[in-house]
C-alpha cells in the first residue's frame, strides 16, 4: 500500500489557487521534531515511501510529505513557475502543519532547488526553526546545457531539450499521448505542459553565491556518481560554498537515489533528527578537512559547468575518493568528505 494512503490527507490552498496535497503522519505523543520531504520534477510524494519505511520506529517525530504543485494530487495554480514559488509552498506546509517544532527538510532534485531558493531569499523563513537539511541530487543552478562553456555537442543537446519543452507547452495533448505511448508509467506524472513549464524554471534557476543563510544549518549533500540528470559536479559546487556540509558520493547510484539507496537516506535523516534533539554530530576527520580544502580550490561558486556537468578527468578523484568513512560506517560504498 502507498504510504500516503496510510497518512492523514490534507489540502493546503495557496494564494494563487493551487491546492497542495499534504500527507501528515503524527506521532502518538507531542512531537519533538518534524521531518518534511520534498520530491523532484515529474515525480510525487511517493518517491519517499521506501525511505520512510526504513526510518526507525519513533513516537517523537512528525513526518510531512506533499505533492509539488502540478504534480501528483496537487493542482498547478496560476503563479508563473519559479523555484521561489516552490520555496513559498514548502514554507507554507511547515508553517501550517508544524509551526511548533524544529524542522528537518529532505529534498530531492527540484525539491532541493526549492529549499535552496528559500535559503537564498532574504527574509524567507518558516515559523519553525530549520534544524537540518538533506539535499539529494541538488544543484545551485546552471542546469541549462546551452550555457557558454559547455562543449558544442552538449549545447546542441540543451537546445534540443528546450525545443521539446516548447512543443510540450504548445501541444500538451499530443505530446502527452506520445509520452504515455513511448514511455508508459504507473506512477503519477504531471501533464506535459506543466512538466515543460517547470523544466524551464529549473533551467533559469541560479542561487550560487547566495547561500550564506545556511552556514549554521547541519547539511548532508548526497549525489549518485552515475547521475546523468544532475551530475555530481553540481554537488561539488554546493560543497565548495557550504563549507560545513557532509558530502556523500554514491558509487553505482543514478538520479533515483531515494529508491536506490533508501537505507542510507533514512540513516542520514535519523542523524539530523538526533542533532535537532541536541545530540552533537561526529567531528570531521583530518581526511575530511583535506578534501574540503581541495573542493574549495577546485570549484568556484559562479564558474560555468563545462563538460556537460561531468567532472573533468583530473577531478574524478574528488568525487570517487575511497577510504573516508561516513558516520554510518557500515555503508562501504559511500565516500564522504566534509
Amino acid at each position: 500500500m502507498d504510504l500516503n494512503e496510510q497518512a492523514k490527507h490534507h489540502h493546503l490552498t495557496r494564494p494563487d489557487g493551487a491546492r497542495l496535497a499534504v500527507y501528515r503522519r503524527e506521532p502518538s505523543v507531542p512531537p519533538e521534531a518534524t521531518l518534511v520531504l520534498a520530491h523532484g520534477w515529474s515525480a510525487s510524494a511517493a518517491v519517499w515511501d521506501d525511505v520512510i519505511r526504513l526510518l526507525p520506529a519513533d513516537d517523537r517525530t512528525r513526518i510531512l510529505t506533499f505533492d509539488q504543485r502540478g504534480h501528483g494530487a496537487s493542482t498547478p495554480g496560476h503563479a508563473p513557475p519559479d523555484m521561489r514559488v516552490l520555496a513559498d509552498d514548502l514554507q507554507a506546509v511547515l508553517s501550517t502543519f508544524s509551526p511548533d517544532t524544529p524542522a528537518i527538510v529532505a529534498a530531492h532534485s527540484m525539491g532541493a532547488m526549492a529549499a535552496l531558493a528559500g535559503a537564498a531569499t532574504p527574509g524567507h523563513a518558516t515559523d519553525a526553526p530549520l534544524a537540518g537539511l538533506l539535499l539529494v541530487s541538488a544543484s545551485s543552478g546552471q542546469m541549462d546545457l546551452r550555457l557558454a562553456g559547455h562543449p558544442p555537442l552538449t549545447r546542441a543537446v540543451g537546445s534540443a531539450r528546450t525545443a521539446i519543452a516548447q512543443v510540450c507547452t504548445r501541444a500538451p495533448r499530443s505530446t502527452r499521448y506520445l509520452r504515455d505511448l513511448l514511455a508508459p508509467s504507473s506512477e503519477p506524472r504531471p501533464t506535459t505542459d506543466v512538466a515543460a513549464a517547470w523544466f524551464r524554471a529549473i533551467m533559469d534557476f541560479d542561487v550560487a553565491g547566495r547561500l550564506t543563510g545556511l552556514r549554521d544549518t547541519p547539511i548532508h549533500l548526497v549525489t549518485g556518481a552515475q547521475d546523468r540528470v544532475i551530475p555530481p559536479v553540481h554537488t561539488c559546487r554546493l560543497a565548495a560554498e557550504l563549507a560545513h556540509a557532509r558530502v556523500h558520493v554514491l558509487e553505482g547510484a543514478t538520479h533515483r537515489v531515494p529508491s536506490e539507496q533508501p537505507a542510507l537516506l533514512a540513516m542520514l535523516l535519523t542523524d539530523l533528527v538526533e542533532g535537532a534533539r541536541g545530540q552533537r554530530a561526529a567531528p570531521p576527520s583530518t581526511a575530511d578537512t583535506i578534501l574540503r580544502a581541495a573542493a574549495q580550490m577546485l570549484f568556484t561558486t559562479r564558474g560555468t559547468l563545462g563538460g556537460g556537468g561531468r567532472l573533468p578527468w583530473n577531478q574524478h578523484w574528488l568525487a570517487r575518493r575511497r577510504g573516508t568513512a561516513t558516520r554510518m560506517g557500515r555503508e562501504e560504498m559511500i565516500h564522504t568528505r566534509q
